[in-house]
């Protein structure tokens, strides 16, 4: 069963016992008042008798008895006399009212004609029934009962009728939104169109949905870039690759010296292609995304980092840092600080130490290369980028784009700008809640 039927059958369902409900309680209500008002009358007779204002022959026709019926019973339960249309049954307890003077009884009791209000009154040697047909009260509570039936019948159907289009409206959006997804499992294609979204909890949800459909179009159109451009960025070391293997091949007799000369090339073009490869797989699986978020020293961390950079690319390194208390994702961090660090060797080809300063959960890296534009600054974080003065060296393009992603992943930003005296800064800083000052910037060195 659908839901738009689930909605209307249900309110149609809640209509149809709330009429029944109130039909029930108005019947009840009135049927009461209506006796009520029967009992009264019989009761003003009942005075009437008993003060002896009827006479001697208190019987219809006569005085206040018009529009009644009433009968005089002996002691055994004989009827003297009787206006009834019918034989009225007489029970032990009217009977047990003879000579009770003033005792009353009342009751229903149903004869072949009817059903009667039947009040019995005491008298010193004998008893007066005096009762009056409830057919005219059955036919107004029947009429009652009818018209509580139909009007159920007709407020369950606009009822229905009513949730039909409720749920019609408010699942409008719901299918809309099956669709879209049916659309997206079979074609594969995330723009399609969910309408327009209203403010209630569907309105959210189909907001939502477009949201989501929106992040996964990004999410496809960046893969799609990264292939692209991962795949362009790959041809140059393959290039380089095929062509000192074909230089080795057609050239066997070449010297000594021509060919550890290509031997280095090729050694140099492996381990460019090597950490292409590594670049772009980390920034393709998000490989330290889901990793846990640890308190360290940041000053410490980098330390330890330059120590092991300069015995590895034997390069000097010179740290000033502060103590910096983060809680961050460690291999992140470092990640990116490798990058940067691997950034500044490629553009500084003096022999001045990189310096670092470390303080405040930001990194600063600065080189005396040849600096970076106003127009650089703002795109060498880019996948791929990469500045005018940077075409020809070696790099896959990827490593600041890895420092903006860990940066941004802990609240923070990444940030290039020019080196007072030449040269760039390029860094990070955390986006987190610290005491001490943030790095200053590194000062130029003769």
């Amino acid at each position: 069963m659908s839901l738009r039927w689930k909605v209307a059958l249900a309110l149609a369902s809640l209509a149809a016992v709330a009429t029944l409900a109130i039909g029930t309680v108005s019947y009840r209500s009135t049927r009461d008042r209506l006796l009520a008002e029967v009992d009264q009358s019989l009761f003003e007779l009942e005075r009437a008798i008993v003060e002896g204002r009827l006479g001697r022959d208190p019987l219809p026709g006569r005085g206040p008895l018009s529009g009644y019926d009433a009968q005089v019973i002996t002691a055994n339960g004989q009827v003297i006399e009787s206006t009834f249309p019918v034989e009225l049954p007489v029970s032990a307890a009217d009977t047990a009212l003879v000579g009770d003077f003033r005792a009353t009884h009342i009751s229903t009791v149903d004869t072949e004609a009817g059903s009667y209000r039947v009040r019995t009154v005491g008298l010193q040697r004998g008893a007066v029934q005096v009762g009056r047909s409830l057919a005219e009260t059955n036919r107004i509570l029947d009429s009652l009962q009818n018209r509580i039936l139909v009007w159920s019948v007709i407020v369950g159907g606009a009822a229905t009728a009513l949730g039909w289009a409720i749920a019609s409206s408010v699942t409008a959006s719901l299918r809309r939104l099956t669709l879209a997804a049916e659309h997206v499992e079979t074609t594969g294609q995330l723009d399609v169109d969910t309408g327009e979204a209203g403010r209630d909890e569907v309105g959210r949800l189909t907001t939502a949905f477009d949201r989501m459909l929106a992040a996964l179009a990004r999410s496809k159109d960046d893969q799609r870039r990264l292939v692209q451009d991962a795949g362009h960025e790959l041809r140059t070391p393959l290039t380089s690759l095929r062509t000192n293997l074909d230089t080795l091949e057609r050239y066997p007799d070449l010297s000594t010296a021509d060919r550890d000369a290509i031997v280095a090339d090729l050694r140099a073009e492996t381990d460019e292609l090597t950490d292409l490869v590594n670049e772009v797989v980390a920034v393709a699986s998000g490989e330290t995304s889901d990793e846990p978020f640890v308190p360290f020293d940041l000053a410490e961390l980098v330390g330890g980092i330059a120590g092991r950079y300069e015995r590895r690319a034997g390069r000097a390194v010179r740290v000033t840092s502060v103590p910096s208390h983060v809680t961050a994702q460690r291999s992140g961090v470092q990640r990116a600080v490798s990058c940067l660090l691997d950034n500044a060797r490629k553009f500084d080809e003096s022999d001045q130490p990189i310096d670092v300063v470390v303080g405040g959960g930001e990194v600063l890296v600065a080189d005396r290369g040849p600096g970076i534009s106003a127009e650089d600054a703002t795109r060498v974080f880019d996948r791929f980028y990469r500045a005018e003065s940077a075409r020809t060296l070696s790099g896959s393009g990827l490593g600041l784009s890895i420092v903006r992603e860990v940066a941004e992943r802990h609240g923070g930003a990444a940030f290039a700008r020019p080196r007072e005296g030449g040269g760039a800064e390029v860094g990070f800083r955390l986006g987190l809640p610290l005491d001490v000052p943030p790095a200053e910037p590194a000062q130029p060195s003769e």
